[in-house]
């Protein structure tokens, strides 16, 4: 079940006896609370499907209430891509947005809103690439990745130095080496909605979030 906790416990980070408070924590969908689903394929197995492997199709989720992100915060999923055509297509996208009702791109737009104000793009189709969208502008791919597999993912933000750090692995034990490091990372105090968002065009995969927890720092 989803739940939200005002402290969820203590630790060390050069200073003692700091919280950490868990905003919302869904280790699987069996409970769909507190997210607003647009067009997405719904709940199977506990496992929500942003998209089944069809082409042409988008599904985008989001967190049913915006709040601002203007401090230090990990937000960790889990998801992946798998099935459909020989090259699964075409990936998925992690925004903040003014809208949780909304619907975003299809195809290579991998459910991306073009009002985000911050968003990241996983491609798994031709480029293979991801792509850090600062205030709806694309900054420059990193490409030959590979998001064609079920993967895990922390996303790690320091307000103070306006920074974000990405770390993907294959396993659930977060590693030690930054996959994604950017810089100039701003949230200002706007409230804004999390959501992930993802597209078919014509290839096409399943796309699945298995679980997702935010916890400011």
């Amino acid at each position: 079940m989803p739940f939200r906790s005002s402290v969820e416990g203590t630790y060390s980070f050069g200073r003692a006896n700091k919280t950490s408070a868990i905003e919302f924590n869904y280790p699987n969908f069996a409970s769909t609370a507190g997210l607003s689903q647009v067009s997405t394929a719904g709940v199977s197995g506990d496992l929500l499907y942003l998209t089944f492997a069809v082409n042409g199709d988008t599904g985008n989720v989001y967190r049913s209430t915006a709040i601002p992100y203007n401090r230090n915060f990990t937000f960790e999923w889990n998801f992946e891509c798998v099935g459909g055509t020989p090259t699964p297509a075409d990936g998925f996208c992690l925004q903040w947005t003014t809208t949780n009702d909304t619907n975003g791109s299809t195809g290579g737009g991998v459910g991306l809103l073009p009002t985000t104000a911050q968003a990241f793009t996983f491609l798994t189709y031709t480029y293979n690439s991801f792509t850090w969208y600062k205030a709806s502008a694309a900054q420059t791919p990193v490409t030959s990745q590979n998001f064609q597999r079920n993967l895990y993912y922390w996303a790690d933000y320091n307000h103070s130095a306006s920074t974000m750090k990405l770390y993907v692995s294959t396993t659930p034990t977060k590693p030690v080496s930054v996959t994604f490091s950017l810089t100039g990372f701003i949230f200002g105090p706007t409230s804004y909605y999390i959501g992930l968002g993802a597209a078919t065009g014509g290839a096409n995969a399943n796309h699945i979030l298995r679980s997702m927890k935010l916890t400011f720092t």
